[in-house]
């Protein structure tokens, strides 16, 4: 990923946030045939320096059948993004030298990918997995509130994985580069704009 240092993120608590954040995360793997590519649930744990990723697909995945069992993987988490209007620059309106632009926060992991057969781990995964998004609601569901033979058969039906974590980067492109008045013109614009991700993306800019 190309990243211009005022757009680098370095903190890792920072990256493990937006990781955590946004949790379905696009997982791409080299093949002799191409490359594969899948949206895939993660967590997230703090093991190893710069942390680990584990998931699960289905016994019958192709990342699983076609003898994935140990490979590189690059794995891609993105915030929510948003179009930015040249109009919203204050300053742009004196110049006319504007152009659009679109804002995101994105984190990229590299690591080896490893498989991981067992039911009890699986169990435990598939609990932690699920407690991390339901941990804010009202009632909060969980993986024991489904009867222990359906956990069981669904341990058994999947097959899970581990990426330690060996590169992490991330870019948070924001309009850093603009002036005060150009990024509180962007935040007022971008909760009034229609687009799903415009508010979202409006609390992430810094005035």
């Amino acid at each position: 990923m190309h990243i211009q240092p005022l757009f680098a993120v370095t903190d890792l608590e920072e990256l493990h946030q937006l990781m955590r954040d946004y949790p379905l995360a696009t997982t791409v793997v080299t093949r002799a045939g191409g490359l594969e590519v899948n949206l895939l649930p993660l967590d997230l744990s703090a093991k190893g320096p710069c942390g680990t990723l584990s998931g699960h697909v289905a016994r019958s995945h192709s990342l699983w059948v076609e003898g994935c069992k140990e490979c590189e993987i690059t794995v891609i988490f993105q915030s929510p993004n948003a179009y930015i209007s040249p109009r919203w620059y204050v300053n742009g309106q004196f110049t006319r030298r504007n152009a659009p632009s679109w804002n995101y926060v994105a984190v990229q992991a590299c690591g080896t990918l490893r498989f991981v057969e067992g039911a009890e781990w699986m169990t435990a995964h598939l609990s932690t997995l699920t407690a991390a998004q339901e941990e804010k609601r009202p009632q909060p569901w969980s993986t024991a509130d489904a009867s222990p033979e359906f956990r069981a058969q669904m341990a058994n039906r999947l097959v899970g994985f581990e990426i330690e974590i060996r590169d992490l980067v991330g870019k948070k492109f924001l309009s850093q580069q603009r002036t005060e008045a150009d990024r509180s013109s962007l935040v007022s614009n971008l909760m009034l704009d229609p687009s799903p991700g415009s508010r979202a993306i409006a609390s992430l800019i810094k005035p």
